[in-house]
């Protein structure tokens, strides 16, 4: 089966490698390239691509703010980015699939893979990750991987995250328990930015359901749904701040 391809590039040197590299995937047949938003539309519109391998930063604005114009998205999407922080972690929020510069080969195949296999973005993650960025977004929604496929959770129902090595369990405010094959430090980066606060190795909170703190060592926290976590010594000084 063939897969129609675009490419939506506008530094040069970044285009010829996305070349480069799709070549070496014969099912994937380049329909055609665009380095702006405007020339991205007509692009897409003569092609109808099934996949679009999208720059973030375009020499006319963002890819975000060209899809948020369109009426539809009927075609599956990886980004790419130089990495700029405030993408990346939108994309992990919606689990969008994404390609850091300079794009290595090794993660270019297994977005491929993932695009064929059906485990990529799909529209519904898409949509979510432009929601997410819009200005009017007042409940950003997290995407949390699970055996049958994602689960899509407001950030403000998030009462804490707990560690397990390589999982986390995510504690949220109707009392469901979501476990989660990543790390707190992934779940932190991704909700930086959302009054969350790494209290201890083992503990991530949300500053908004907190009830109490009890004074000590490091101390500990009580949180509305009755969870006394403890807060590490080295972390007390920083926690504090920023509950002020």
């Amino acid at each position: 089966m063939a897969y129609k391809t675009i490419i939506i590039e506008d530094e040069k040197h970044a285009q010829e490698n996305l070349i480069r590299l799709l070549g070496q995937y014969p099912e994937f047949e380049l329909a055609g390239l665009a380095d702006s938003t405007d020339t991205a539309e007509e692009l897409v519109t003569q092609t109808h691509p099934d996949l679009a391998i999208c720059d973030v930063m375009l020499k006319d604005g963002t890819s975000f703010e060209w899809l948020s114009r369109r009426a539809k998205i009927d075609f599956a999407l990886i980004f790419s980015t130089s990495y700029e922080e405030y993408a990346v972690r939108a994309f992990r929020m919606a689990a969008v699939d994404y390609l850091v510069k300079p794009v290595d080969p090794m993660a270019f195949a297994e977005a491929l893979e993932r695009f064929k296999t059906k485990k990529g973005s799909g529209v519904e993650h898409i949509q979510q990750l432009l929601n997410n960025l819009s200005k009017n977004s007042e409940r950003p929604k997290v995407a949390l991987p699970s055996f049958t496929g994602y689960t899509f959770v407001n950030v403000a129902d998030i009462i804490r995250c707990e560690s397990d090595n390589t999982y986390s369990t995510f504690f949220l405010k109707d009392k469901r328990q979501i476990i989660v094959s990543r790390t707190l430090k992934d779940c932190e980066e991704m909700l930086r930015g959302y009054r969350f606060y790494r209290i201890h190795n083992s503990h991530l909170i949300n500053l908004d359901y907190l009830a109490e703190y009890i004074k000590g060592e490091g101390g500990q926290v009580k949180l509305i749904d009755g969870a006394v976590l403890d807060v590490s010594r080295r972390r007390k000084e920083g926690f504090l701040g920023a509950l002020r």
